[in-house]
C-alpha cells in the first residue's frame, strides 16, 4: 500500500458521492489564499492532499510502516449570485463530505484504518472571494500501513503458545499460556 493509492481511493469516493463536481483531483497547488494559481480550476471542485504522516503510535512490527496521516479536502464553490451563496455552497459541499470521511477505509481495509474526522475549517480570503470563489476544508486523520508485509503466509500458525520463566536453567519446565494471566 502507499499514500497515492489511498488517495485515489478517496477520490474514488468523493467523485461517488458528491455528484454534480467538475473537478476531483489531487491537491497540486490549484490555488491558494488568492485564488486560482495554476491551469484552470471549475467549480465545485474537490481536492484532496495527505498535509502530514508522522510515524502512528503503534507499529505492526512486520516490515510496514504505520503513518498515522492527516489528510484535508479542499472543497472549493464558485457563485456570481454573491458571497454568501458561494460561502454555503463550499460549507455544503464540505458537510457532505465530512458525512463520508467518519470511519471510512475507503474499501482499503485493513491496511487503511478508519478515518478520525478532525473538523472543518471555513478557508475564507478577501482575495479569494473577490475572484468568485468560497473554500473550505475538511480535515481528518487515519492510520495508513505503508509497504510490504515481511510476513510470506508460509509455515504454520501456531494453535498453542508456551512460556518458560528460566530456560536456561529448566529447560524442560514450561507453561501453557491459554489467554488467562499467569501467574
Amino acid at each position: 500500500m502507499d499514500l497515492a493509492a489511498v488517495q485515489d481511493a478517496i477520490l474514488v469516493q468523493a467523485g461517488e458521492a458528491l455528484p454534480g463536481l467538475a473537478q476531483v483531483e489531487p491537491y497540486a497547488g490549484q490555488f491558494g489564499p488568492e485564488g486560482p494559481t495554476q491551469g484552470r480550476v471549475v467549480a465545485p471542485a474537490f481536492f484532496v492532499a495527505a498535509l502530514e504522516a508522522p510515524l502512528a503510535d503503534e507499529q505492526p512490527g512486520e516490515g510496514r510502516i504505520a503513518l498515522d496521516v492527516r489528510w484535508a479536502a479542499y472543497c472549493l464553490a464558485r457563485n456570481a449570485r454573491g458571497a454568501a451563496k458561494r460561502g454555503r455552497d463550499a460549507m455544503s459541499l464540505a458537510v457532505s463530505w465530512a458525512q463520508q470521511v467518519q470511519h471510512a477505509q475507503w474499501g482499503l481495509a485493513p491496511d487503511v484504518m478508519h478515518a478520525r474526522l478532525a473538523g472543518l475549517e471555513n478557508l475564507y480570503s478577501a482575495a479569494l472571494d473577490a475572484k468568485g470563489f468560497a473554500l473550505w476544508a475538511v480535515v481528518w486523520r487515519q492510520v495508513v500501513l505503508v509497504g510490504e508485509t515481511a510476513w510470506d503466509g508460509s509455515g504454520e500458525t501456531p494453535s498453542e503458545v508456551w512460556a518458560g520463566w528460566q530456560p536456561e536453567q529448566f529447560p524442560d519446565d514450561y507453561e501453557r499460556i491459554d489467554g488467562e494471566e499467569v501467574s
